[in-house]
């Protein structure tokens, strides 16, 4: 009995702040054993089981590497002389572009095509 106050009062304390998985691993016990111990102890006890926070952990997102566009220029159909190259869609919504955008490609100079979404009137 006096173990079950114990565990209930530190789940309480801990619940305030963590989510039931940060419980159990403050704790350090799996959180299908905690929450077995927490039933068990509520029922023992007639309390209600703690309300746990409701959290989540939120993932650093390290900065992308930029990625080196390589790619073959290739005929575009087996009849005629049209080229073709693919852009990846990650270059579209790095600029913030979007399905339905109008997308002027010009040459620049002798080695340089600009890809350039005209400014909205």
């Amino acid at each position: 009995m006096k173990k079950d106050v114990d565990f209930l009062k530190k789940v309480r304390e801990l619940a305030v702040e963590k989510n039931m998985t940060a419980t159990a691993k403050a704790l350090k016990i799996p959180v299908y054993t905690l929450r077995a111990r927490l039933l068990r102890a509520a029922t023992n006890l007639g309390e209600i089981p703690p309300q746990f926070a409701k959290t989540r952990v939120v993932k650093k997102v390290a900065k992308s590497k930029k990625r080196k566009l390589i790619d073959t220029v290739r005929a575009a159909g087996k009849a005629g002389s049209a080229k073709r190259i693919i852009i990846p869609q990650y270059i579209f919504e790095e600029l913030g572009w979007k399905k339905g955008d109008k997308v002027v490609i010009r040459r620049s100079g002798k080695n340089k095509i600009i890809v350039e979404k005209p400014a909205s009137k």
